[in-house]
C-alpha cells in the first residue's frame, strides 16, 4: 500500500472510534431536543399561565363592572402614569375609595411571614414593590382632585382564591371571592361628586391599553376620558352624600374628610406644623387622616389628647379609617405616655394624686393666718388650679418669674401682694409633698419633659417619629414641651390640632412660650362642614360676646368666622321643671328613633357632671330608652343614647344632643365672688356649653327651667 504524501496527517479512525463519534453525536442532539422540549414545554406552560391570567382578571374584572349599580366604576387594563408602555391590570374607584389592582394567578402556596410574602420559597416582594409603585403614580395624578393619597388602596388579587385577607405593608392582599365582601365592608368614604372627578382624571392620565367596553347605565353621568356630564348639581350631590351619611352610624360620619382639605393630609411641614379652626371644621378627622398617611409611610406616630376618654375612641375611629395602619399608631392621653416614658426610665418619683390633694388641703388651712388669697377668692379650688397649670403648669422655679408672668387664660387680676401669697401656698404644698415622698401629676410631666428634652440632646430614640396632638389647648404648657420633645423640630414630626374657643380647662400658654415655632407651617379651617347651620348659629351666639385665647400672646375677641357648610338643622326648646323635661326628651328620642331611624346610639344627653348624668340614665330607663355613660363608651357602635358630661363629649359627635337645664349653666354669680373671678369662671363655662350644643348634627334639644325660650 501506497504511502500518502502527507505522511505526518493522523491515521484514519478505526470502527470503534468512528462508533464512539456518532455516539457523541446523538447525544449531543439528544440533549439539543431535550432543551427544545422543555423550551416548547415552558412556552406553552407560559401561554397557558397567561391565559388563565388573562381569563382570571378577565373574569375579577367582570366582577367589579357588575358593581357599577352600586357606585363602583372600573377602569381595566390601564396604562401606567409616567410610563409609555407599562399596564396597570384595573383601577377601581367608588364609595370605598381608589383601589389600584394586581392580579395574580398564583396557585402555589402563598403566605405572609415575617412581614414578606411568600410564594413557595421565593420572596415575591418585588410584585409588592412594583404595585406599590404603580399606587405612587396613581397618588400623583389623583391629588389635584383633592383626595387623601391615604384614600388610594393597592390591592393584590389572588384568582381563584378565597379567605385571603393580609396587609404587607400598605398593599391589602384578597383572594377573588373576597374582594367585593371587603370593597362594601369599607362602607362610604367618597361622596358622589368626589367620585366623577376622580374617574375624569383617572381617564385621561391612566388611558386605556386594550379594548374594553362596559356597561353605562344611561342613570348615572356618562363619564369620557375629556369631560364629566353630571346629572346633578354639586348641591343635589351634597345632599344626597348627606342624606346617605345620615343612614350609616355616626361613627362613619366622624371619619369623614372634605376633599378641600384632603391636600393638608399629605403635605411636607418642614417642622412643627398647626390645624386651627372653630368647632366643626373637620380638625380632628384630618388629624386622624395625616396620622394615616405618615404610618402609611413608615413613621411611628403618637395621636394623643389630653382626655383619657378620647384615645380609645380616636382608636376605634382609626379602625374604621386605616385597619392597615393599626399597629403604626398608638393612641392614649398626654399623660399616660408621660408617665410609661418616667417608668421606663428608672425615676422613681412616686407620684400620688389622692395624697397629693391631701397636702394641699393642709397647706390651705395654713393661708387662715394668711388670708390674701381666701379674700380675693375664698374657693381653694381656684389656686390649687393656679399652680397646677400657671405655675407648675408652665416650669416656672422662682416668684421672680411668677411675679413678671402674663397669666395667659387667666381674668382675675392678681396684684404683688397676691402672687407672693400664691408662691408661699406653692412652696408650703411642695414642702408637704416632699415631706411624704411624693409628686402630683404635674410633677410627673416636668420629670417627663426633662427626660425626653435630655434623650433628644443625645439623640435616643424616643419611640416616635411623629407625633399629633389633638385638642391641644387643653394641655399646659410643659405638657406641649414634653410632646416637642419626642420629635424635636424634625419634618413633619410635631403637628398640634385645636381650637381656644373650645378649650374646657383652665389656664393657658402661647407658643413663643412653649418653644414651637409654626412660622408658615399654620393652617386655618373656618368652614363648619358638621353643624346643621341653626344650630351654629345658636351655639355661637352664646360665646358671642367672649374673649378666649388660642395660643396667641394676645386673647380673641368674639366670634372667629366660621362659614356654614351645612344648611338646615333643628333646634328644640322646652321649658319646665324636670320631669317635664324628662317626659319630653324621652318621648322625643322614642320618636326620632321609631319615625325617622334615628340611631339611638347616634344621640346623646349631656350635663355638667358626672353624678347629673348618672341621674339622667336612670331617667332614661325609667322610661325604656335604653343609655350608656359616655364614660364607657369606646368609639365602637352601640345602640344606646349617650349620657354624660360636657368635658366627655370633648372631640366627639352625634346626629341629635339633648342638654336639659340649659339655663343652669353657667350658674350665677356667687356670694363673695369678686366681678373677675365671676367673668372668669362664666367664660370658661359658656364654653363648656358651647362645646357641648356643637356636637349636634342635626338636631340640638334644650330644656329650661326658667321658662324663657332663648332664641
Amino acid at each position: 500500500m501506497a504511502v500518502p504524501d502527507d505522511a505526518t496527517a493522523d491515521p484514519a479512525p478505526s470502527a470503534f472510534d468512528q462508533m464512539a463519534l456518532i455516539e457523541s453525536e446523538i447525544e449531543s442532539v439528544e440533549r439539543h431536543v431535550a432543551q427544545l422540549t422543555e423550551l416548547i414545554s415552558d412556552l406553552r406552560r407560559a401561554k397557558g399561565a397567561w391565559r388563565a391570567g388573562g381569563q382570571a382578571e378577565g373574569r375579577i374584572i367582570r366582577v367589579l363592572v357588575g358593581m357599577d349599580d352600586v357606585g363602583w366604576h372600573v377602569l381595566p387594563d390601564r396604562r401606567w402614569p409616567g410610563t409609555r408602555r407599562a399596564n396597570i391590570d384595573a383601577l377601581l374607584i367608588g364609595p370605598g375609595g381608589v383601589f389600584v389592582i394586581d392580579v395574580k394567578n398564583w396557585s402555589r402556596d402563598v403566605r405572609v411571614e415575617r412581614g414578606r410574602l411568600w410564594r413557595g420559597d421565593v420572596d415575591v416582594g418585588d410584585e409588592l414593590d412594583k404595585l406599590l409603585s404603580q399606587t405612587a403614580a396613581v397618588e400623583n395624578v389623583v391629588v389635584e382632585t383633592g383626595l387623601p393619597p391615604t384614600e388610594v388602596v393597592p390591592l393584590l388579587v389572588l384568582a381563584g382564591r378565597k379567605d385571603i385577607a393580609a396587609q404587607v405593608d400598605r398593599v391589602l392582599l384578597l383572594g377573588e371571592q373576597d374582594l367585593v365582601g371587603e370593597l362594601v365592608r369599607r362602607g362610604v368614604r367618597l361622596a358622589p361628586e368626589q367620585v366623577q372627578p376622580l374617574i375624569a382624571v383617572l381617564e385621561r392620565e391612566c388611558p386605556p391599553m386594550a379594548r374594553w367596553t362596559r356597561p353605562s347605565p344611561p342613570t348615572r353621568a356618562v363619564v369620557s376620558s375629556t369631560h364629566t356630564t353630571p346629572l346633578m348639581s354639586t348641591r343635589e350631590l351634597w345632599q344626597a352624600v348627606e342624606e346617605a351619611a345620615a343612614l350609616e352610624p355616626i361613627e362613619s360620619w366622624m371619619t369623614w374628610l372634605h376633599p378641600l382639605q384632603a391636600r393638608l393630609v399629605s403635605r411636607t411641614f418642614s417642622g412643627p406644623s398647626r390645624i386651627r379652626g372653630g368647632a366643626g371644621t373637620g380638625k380632628t378627622v384630618l388629624a386622624l387622616h395625616r396620622a394615616k398617611h405618615l404610618a402609611a409611610h413608615g413613621r411611628r406616630v403618637l395621636f394623643t389628647s389630653f382626655l383619657n376618654t378620647l384615645a380609645p375612641v380616636n382608636r376605634a375611629l382609626f379602625a374604621r379609617l386605616g385597619p392597615a395602619q393599626r399597629d403604626r399608631v398608638e393612641f392614649t392621653s398626654v399623660h399616660a405616655v408621660a408617665a410609661r416614658w418616667v417608668r421606663e426610665r428608672g425615676n422613681d418619683q412616686r407620684i400620688d394624686q389622692e395624697l397629693a390633694a391631701t397636702c394641699f388641703a393642709r397647706a390651705w388651712a395654713s393661708t387662715r393666718h394668711d388670708p390674701v388669697l381666701a379674700q380675693l377668692i375664698p374657693t381653694p379650688g381656684y389656686w390649687k388650679e393656679e399652680i397646677a397649670t400657671v405655675i407648675k403648669g408652665r416650669g416656672l422655679t422662682s416668684l421672680q418669674q411668677y411675679s413678671q408672668l402674663s397669666r395667659v387664660g387667666r381674668r382675675t387680676p392678681l396684684a404683688a401682694t397676691h402672687r407672693a401669697a400664691v408662691w408661699r401656698l406653692y412652696e408650703r404644698y411642695e414642702e408637704l409633698l416632699r415631706a411624704r415622698g411624693v409628686g402630683d401629676v404635674d410633677d410627673m410631666m416636668l420629670i417627663a419633659r426633662d427626660l425626653a428634652r435630655q434623650a433628644l440632646r443625645n439623640g435616643d430614640d424616643t419611640a416616635f417619629d411623629a407625633v399629633i396632638v389633638d385638642e391641644v389647648q387643653d394641655l399646659t404648657c410643659v405638657g406641649l414641651q414634653f410632646l416637642h420633645a419626642l420629635v424635636g423640630d424634625r419634618p413633619d414630626g410635631l403637628m398640634i390640632v385645636g381650637d381656644g374657643q373650645q378649650s374646657v380647662y383652665p389656664g393657658g400658654f402661647t407658643l413663643s412660650e412653649a418653644g414651637v415655632s409654626v412660622v408658615g407651617r399654620s393652617t386655618v379651617l373656618n368652614r363648619n362642614y358638621r353643624n346643621g347651620e341653626l344650630i351654629l348659629r345658636y351655639a355661637l351666639a352664646v360665646v358671642a360676646d367672649d374673649q378666649f385665647d388660642d395660643l396667641e400672646a394676645e386673647p380673641v375677641a368674639g366670634v372667629r368666622r366660621i362659614e356654614p357648610g351645612r344648611p338646615g338643622g333643628e333646634v328644640i326648646q322646652i321649658a319646665g321643671d324636670s320631669h317635664s323635661q324628662e317626659q319630653a326628651m324621652s318621648s322625643l328620642l322614642h320618636d326620632l328613633h321609631r319615625e325617622r331611624d334615628v340611631r339611638y346610639g347616634d344621640m346623646a344627653v349631656l350635663v355638667p357632671t358626672n353624678a347629673v348624668a348618672a341621674q339622667w340614665q336612670g331617667r332614661l330607663a325609667r322610661n325604656n330608652v335604653p343609655s350608656i355613660l359616655l364614660r364607657n363608651y369606646d368609639g365602637i357602635p352601640c345602640e344606646q343614647v349617650k349620657v354624660g358630661t360636657f368635658h366627655r363629649a370633648k372631640g366627639l359627635e352625634f346626629a341629635y344632643v339633648f342638654i336639659p337645664d340649659r339655663d343652669l349653666y353657667p350658674a350665677p354669680r356667687r356670694p363673695f365672688e369678686t366681678e373677675d373671678a365671676f367673668r372668669e369662671r362664666a367664660e370658661l363655662e359658656r364654653r363648656l356649653l358651647f362645646v357641648a350644643m356643637t356636637r349636634a348634627r342635626d338636631g340640638l334639644w334644650l330644656g329650661t327651667r326658667d321658662g324663657i325660650l332663648r332664641p
